[in-house]
């Protein structure tokens, strides 16, 4: 049990970090702006954030560099 406690609190930290700063309705910090920005217009981009806030992604999937350099590189400069 120890080790699905490690895991799953492992799993779930990145969210838990993710809504404790939602809940304090301070703007997002800049580079979180700039990655809802560039997923306008991106289905699977948006998909997927939506997915992590729903624990069905895992969140280091999602804000791994190269689909984050993905997502970023849409954005006209």
């Amino acid at each position: 049990m120890t080790a699905y406690q490690h895991a799953r609190y492992a799993a779930s930290l990145p969210v838990y970090e993710f809504t404790d700063e939602d809940a304090q309705l301070l703007p997002p910090p800049p580079e979180v702006r700039q990655l809802l920005v560039a997923m306008q217009g991106d289905q699977g981009a948006i998909d997927g954030f939506m997915s992590v806030r729903a624990c069905t992604l895992p969140a280091p999937e999602f804000f791994a560099p190269e689909n984050l350099e993905r997502i970023m590189s849409a954005v006209p400069a």
